[in-house]
């Protein structure tokens, strides 16, 4: 019987056509504020559990697109909250939460506005209190998960997000758009036939590696992974990984290597140490890297959020082999609030 956290991961390419569908009635306000973006000394997001690893995502392709015209930070939410972060009164502070309910981005966007700092949010409720602080919000209320687990609301609120980013800074985005729901459908097909021949539920260490908004989607396969499968799972920059973290590979390690082409030479010297010390290696890259890979004809980062969807699944393999349900995690709720 399929999971609700497994059909809702299938239905990732629906929902990124909806959007496309719909985007510019989606994004009209919150474009038009961020326009002229450069007025703005920062453009920072905020998050937590898994909104804080979009967050980072965003973070780093709007600083990525805008190449120093624009600085953009991430914060948890708690950062922001209690005064461990302050920002300038010139800057945006986009808040991001599935529920547009979680105690702590909530208390972050009070707290800006508080000091002057305009404030918008990325949702899935329109009702939401988040929504409702923001001076703008973007909600994608047609992204509704019965599963406790973040999985198409993720990767959908990532897509609305870099789209937006790449609406601002004049990027191509109709094409663009239309690439991520053909890719995204490309991608689950492959993983099943993939992960049908290297079974990564039988798997005991897992390991993600990337760079930038790659990282990004590192650390929300651990999340995914640690959460439905409660597995020991670890995410750093991949060369960073040689630097004391390798000494704990062994055969029943399997490392997720997220490649980008900068770095594609390098990373492929990484998955052979990682070989060479016994474990296996899974590439998710614009070419082949190791024997296993999923291609993904996208090399600039823009794609970071479709990488994070092989990861979605084998967080779930990995806890229907162990007989639990990803479907409702040990100790955790939809909705984290205090």
């Amino acid at each position: 019987m399929t999971t609700k956290t497994e059909k809702e991961i299938n239905e990732q390419p629906e929902k990124f056509g909806r959007i496309l569908k719909e985007y510019d009635v989606i994004s009209h306000d919150l474009l038009s504020f961020l326009k002229d973006a450069e007025k703005f000394s920062e453009i920072d997001f905020v998050g937590c559990g898994s909104s804080y690893y979009l967050a980072m995502g965003l973070s780093s392709h709007l600083n990525r697109l805008s190449k120093g015209k624009v600085i953009s930070k991430y914060f948890s939410g708690s950062e922001v909250a209690f005064d461990l972060r302050t920002l300038p009164k010139d800057a945006v502070l986009i808040g991001i939460s599935r529920s547009g309910e979680s105690s702590e981005t909530v208390m972050a966007l009070r707290k800006a506005k508080e000091n002057g700092v305009k404030t918008c949010a990325i949702t899935c409720n329109s009702k939401s209190e988040l929504a409702n602080i923001a001076d703008i919000s973007s909600n994608l209320d047609f992204v509704s998960e019965e599963s406790v687990v973040m999985t198409q609301s993720f990767t959908s609120m990532a897509f609305l997000g870099t789209s937006i980013i790449r609406d601002l800074f004049d990027r191509d985005l109709k094409d663009y758009m239309k690439s991520i729901q053909n890719i995204s459908s490309k991608i689950l097909e492959d993983s099943k036939i993939l992960f049908d021949k290297v079974k990564p539920e039988n798997y005991e260490h897992f390991v993600f590696l990337g760079y930038d908004e790659y990282f990004a989607s590192s650390m929300e396969g651990v999340i995914k992974v640690s959460e439905t499968s409660l597995t020991p799972a670890e995410a750093y920059q991949t060369l960073e990984y040689r630097h004391g973290p390798k000494s704990k590979v062994n055969n029943k390690t399997l490392a997720v290597i997220l490649s980008n082409d900068l770095m594609k030479l390098e990373e492929e010297k990484m998955a052979k140490e990682i070989e060479k010390l016994g474990g296996s290696v899974i590439g998710i890259s614009r070419s082949n890297i190791v024997v296993n890979s999923l291609i993904v004809p996208v090399g600039d980062f823009s794609d970071w959020f479709v990488r994070v969807i092989p990861l979605q699944i084998i967080g779930v393999r990995k806890s229907l082999k162990k007989g639990l349900s990803p479907d409702e995690p040990k100790n955790l709720t939809k909705v984290v609030k205090f």
